[in-house]
């Protein structure tokens, strides 16, 4: 895990140095298009238009049959600049599959002025089934490398009793539409919450202790920006490098139309007290930078490596240890990472009522 995110805050080294290269040809470049992380076609080894269109088939994972009737959810995010770049909003187009399984997402037909096209993302939903993400897996959260702009075959799997609702829905998203026909997930996943899911093994993650916690409860957006008063908006979802689970979630605040130096992300580990403990002193280790300041909860510490500051704490008797790692822009000091933290272990008490710290 330390590894992961050192290779991050490396990854952020090279972004920041070919921002300032950018910064420079600004003048001559007026609206650079972003190069779509799919395909044109399936058999094609050109990338597509994050523009579109988009043409594909829905099928039955088993069966193979055409699933007719399913939600098709498009959006495209927008920018506005150059080497100072802001969010421009979004646009959405909602339809359904036909008869055939078929779906059809024309271009958007126009964009604010200066604005452009920086992702694009497409949902399949349809109950009964696991919904489709054309940028990442439902099972694993990982990254989807199989979506094609044109020709795009989308296999959907059969809902099993097993699967959490929660986490399905907090894979799913959020828009008008798609919390329209996502309604009636809402009252099962509620019961997971409360515990009266059936017997069987447990997915749901922040299980562990019998008390629900998720790193989505303790940070929010509106957390973020009370502090460091950032004015733009956050996409939010657990981060891809490791699937949730009853002992670990995360969340991540994808700054919009930002460098990844305005973006905010936690991770929460909860475990019994030894290997809270345990998990602790390994990010002592393995993180770079890091400096024990015990101001947090039972001991904590701050990491600060080039484009990220980063606070750790353990919470000993609650057996939780979290990371928050915040980029230079967002967090322009290590006192808005720390009084993040802070209002992060605030609300770890409020949820899980015990004995000091």
């Amino acid at each position: 895990m330390g590894r992961k995110i050192a290779n991050r805050l490396a990854k952020l080294v090279v972004a920041s140095v070919f921002a300032l290269g950018a910064f420079g040809q600004a003048a001559c470049v007026e609206t650079a298009v972003r190069t779509a992380p799919f395909r044109v076609r399936p058999d094609a080894a050109a990338p597509g238009s994050l523009r579109g269109p988009f043409s594909g088939r829905v099928v039955d994972a088993t069966t193979k049959a055409p699933i007719a009737g399913a939600l098709v959810y498009a959006s495209w995010g927008l920018e506005r600049g150059t080497a100072l770049t802001e969010p421009a909003g979004f646009r959405e187009v909602v339809g359904s599959t036909d008869a055939g399984g078929n779906y059809a997402i024309a271009p958007p037909s126009e964009l604010p002025p200066g604005a452009r096209i920086t992702d694009f993302t497409l949902l399949v939903y349809k109950r009964g089934y696991v919904a489709y993400r054309s940028d990442r897996r439902f099972y694993d959260l990982g990254p989807r490398m199989d979506f094609a702009q044109t020709g795009n075959q989308v296999l959907l799997e059969r809902w099993r009793n097993e699967l959490s609702h929660a986490r399905h829905l907090r894979f799913v998203g959020s828009g008008t539409a798609v919390a329209a026909l996502t309604q009636w997930e809402l009252a099962d996943a509620s019961a997971e919450l409360e515990g009266k899911r059936p017997s069987g093994e447990d997915l749901r993650p922040g299980r562990e202790g019998g008390v629900y916690v998720v790193a989505a409860q303790l940070l929010t957006d509106a957390d973020i920006k009370a502090r460091t008063k950032f004015d733009g908006q956050f996409e939010t979802g657990p981060l891809s490098d490791e699937p949730d689970t009853a002992t670990y979630s995360s969340q991540h605040f994808k700054a919009l139309g930002r460098p990844e130096t305005w973006d905010v992300a936690i991770r929460v580990w909860r475990l019994d007290s030894a290997k809270a403990t345990e998990r602790y002193e390994e990010l002592l280790t393995q993180l770079p930078g890091v400096q024990e300041k015990d101001d947090v909860a039972s001991r904590s510490f701050i990491a600060n490596e080039n484009d990220i500051r980063g606070v750790g704490f353990l919470d000993g008797p609650r057996g939780v240890v979290v990371l928050i790692t915040c980029g230079v822009n967002q967090c322009t000091s290590m006192d808005d990472a720390s009084s993040l933290a802070q209002t992060v272990h605030t609300k770890l008490k409020q949820l899980v009522p015990g004995t000091a710290p």
